[in-house]
């Protein structure tokens, strides 16, 4: 009995822990999708992050500002001496050579002079040479200077480009996320307007099998419902698409059940940060937007390099100073010191004459400056002409935004009433699906201008020279 006893309460043991175990694996099941959902939510922030980390375009701009910083040290360097240091060998018969060698050896003698023999035919002669070379020029006609001040401006015109890079970066990364949302919420509205006319195509065929509509007004309501399926495969296609966009960007793929944070603090601060940029004016945009865009600075940096290299070519119709400092030591072997010289060259030079290479080296100089004093030009009218455009379409989305949220409440209690009319057969179905395509459509004009305004706010930080990645519309 007592070995029954204990069995039957393993029994009952077993079964209890199969029920918690249960209900373990029951409350695993309903908490793993919304965990598995929160841990692959992407935010603006950490989209703008990846792409900041992953996009080739912008490491290959970090790399040229290397390079560029690089070249200017090299530039500057060129004001450093040179020095080189060689060791020489010869071994030698020659007439000429042997007796220069001897007498750098300082090892001629009277015996060597008088034996006529001896200078036609020495016999093999050797030695080991050392030579240490300073070398520096003194004055070019500016080649360096200037060269190494366009240096310089090389280096500051990279930075502005990768700045400006970055910034186009962080609004393309934006406009991208935000095209997801409006992706995903265009679906989500045309699958709930789907359903509710797969309904409303269901009571119009009962009624027609009861005899109380027309089969023509039951076909237009199945078509209607079919028209809103096609409608949501194209939905569906742009949210991939979208997705494809994004991913480009980020240098990972964006998953299609992964989840976008709508960004909150982002769509919350825009009118407020609208209104602070529309109350400074146009003029003022256009003054910020001249004196914080990175690629305006870019092109005044070209412009300061151009005008650096017309005075660098007129360095070649300059004369160029030399010094150099020669010292040499000259020993049959390695084993003891040898004779030593000295030797110190001072040289100026001017080429009066190398065809047409200084003349014309100069006139290319001197177009290459108004070409970038044109680009200069041209840029500014373009700025001035984005900051506007950027402005009035932001002002003029806040403004639909304002009319859509009316449209909406207002066709959706038209839409509510007909319905309920629709399905008591106090109204007919051809009401029903105008009222149903009017609510269709405001709804998916809100979603775009919504949009709309998101997007041409970071525009307008972002032709304004205002767009960085610490901005708290990015938290």
């Amino acid at each position: 009995m007592k070995l029954l006893h204990e069995k039957r309460g393993g029994c009952r043991g077993k079964r209890k822990a199969k029920g918690i175990s249960r209900y373990v694996w029951g409350g695993l099941m309903v908490f793993l999708p919304w965990l598995t959902t929160n841990a692959l939510a992407l935010t603006l922030g950490q989209s703008i992050d990846l792409a900041l980390g992953n996009n080739p375009s912008w490491k290959a701009d970090r790399l040229r500002e290397k390079l560029t910083r690089s070249q200017k040290i090299a530039a500057w360097g060129s004001y450093l001496p040179s020095l080189a240091v060689s060791e020489t060998y010869i071994n030698t018969n020659n007439p000429l050579t042997a007796f220069g060698i001897l007498l750098n050896e300082g090892i001629v003698s009277q015996s060597t002079l008088s034996n006529i023999n001896n200078l036609d035919n020495p016999s093999y002669t050797q030695t080991f040479g050392f030579a240490t070379t300073l070398s520096e020029t003194i004055y070019n006609g500016g080649n360096r200077f200037y060269g190494s001040q366009a240096a310089a401006h090389r280096e500051a015109r990279a930075k502005e480009l990768s700045n400006w890079k970055r910034q186009t970066l962080i609004f393309d990364v934006t406009r991208a996320y935000l095209g997801v949302l409006l992706a995903d919420r265009r679906v989500d509205v045309v699958e709930a307007d789907l359903r509710a006319s797969e309904v409303d195509a269901k009571t119009a065929h009962d009624q027609w099998a009861r005899g109380t509509m027309l089969r023509s007004d039951y076909l237009r309501a199945k078509v209607h419902a079919t028209r809103l399926g096609v409608l949501l495969l194209k939905a569906r296609r742009d949210a991939t698409l979208s997705r494809l966009s994004l991913s480009r960007l980020l240098g990972r793929k964006v998953l299609p059940e992964e989840r976008l944070e709508i960004p909150v603090r982002f769509s919350d601060t825009a009118p407020a940060l609208l209104k602070e940029l529309a109350a400074k004016g146009e003029p003022a945009l256009v003054d910020q937007a001249l004196r914080e865009r990175p690629d305006y600075r870019a092109v005044a940096q070209e412009v300061e390099i151009r005008d650096r290299q017309v005075h660098q070519a007129l360095s070649g119709f300059l004369p160029q100073v030399t010094a150099q400092g020669i010292y040499n030591e000259y020993n049959q072997g390695l084993s003891a010191w040898g004779k030593q010289s000295y030797t110190a060259i001072g040289q100026v030079s001017w080429n009066l004459l190398n065809g047409l290479s200084d003349l014309e080296g100069r006139q290319q100089a001197r177009l290459r400056l108004r070409m970038a004093l044109y680009k200069k030009e041209d840029l500014t009218r373009s700025l001035r002409y984005e900051v506007s455009r950027s402005l009035t379409t932001a002002m003029v989305a806040r403004e639909s935004i304002r009319a859509d949220h009316q449209a909406v409440l207002q066709a959706r209690e038209a839409l509510h009433i007909v319905r309920a009319r629709y399905r008591a057969g106090l109204a007919g179905v051809v009401r029903l699906l105008r009222a149903e395509a009017r609510y269709h459509d405001i709804r998916l004009q809100e979603l775009s201008d919504n949009y709309r305004l998101e997007e041409s706010m970071a525009n307008l930080l972002w032709v304004t020279g205002g767009l960085h990645r610490n901005l708290p519309i990015f938290d």
